[in-house]
């Protein structure tokens, strides 16, 4: 008997269990770029939606200062974004998709990227990735 009144125990809150709660509604999104030399990167970087068809719909555009930016932003769950660095003359960097098929987006806290670039060439020469969850 006290094992049946266990198992129905378990179930009810199994059942009935809140699922976690969202630490916060936007996301702090981070990005530092320098150059192989230390030299701070200048330029922008550009958070957009992906879309099925047509060109991507642009979130923020941020301006690096000291080679880094930030934004907070609420992420929508099951979307792509792409992340787009231009440096001062309009040239591309990088462009890289991020996506939020397989988290909950109002757990993720902050995402940080931290990358360097070959100033002889401007290819990647390495990029660091940090995220902090909340649940």
């Amino acid at each position: 008997m006290k094992n049946y009144f266990f198992i129905v125990w378990l179930c009810m809150t199994a059942v009935f269990a809140l699922p976690a709660r969202p630490q916060t509604s936007a996301t702090n999104l981070v990005m530092v770029a320098h150059w192989d030399d230390a030299t701070d990167i200048q330029g922008t970087v550009t958070l957009g939606r992906l879309n099925a068809s047509g060109p991507d719909t642009v979130i923020v555009t941020k301006t690096l200062s000291d080679g880094r930016t930030s934004v907070s932003e609420p992420l929508s769950a099951g979307t792509m974004y792409n992340v787009t660095l231009l440096t001062a003359a309009n040239t591309q960097l990088v462009k890289f998709p991020i996506a939020t098929a397989m988290i909950n987006p109002e757990n993720l806290q902050r995402a940080e990227i931290d990358l360097i670039f070959r100033k002889a060439d401007n290819s990647l020469k390495s990029a660091q990735i940090k995220v902090s969850m909340g649940f």
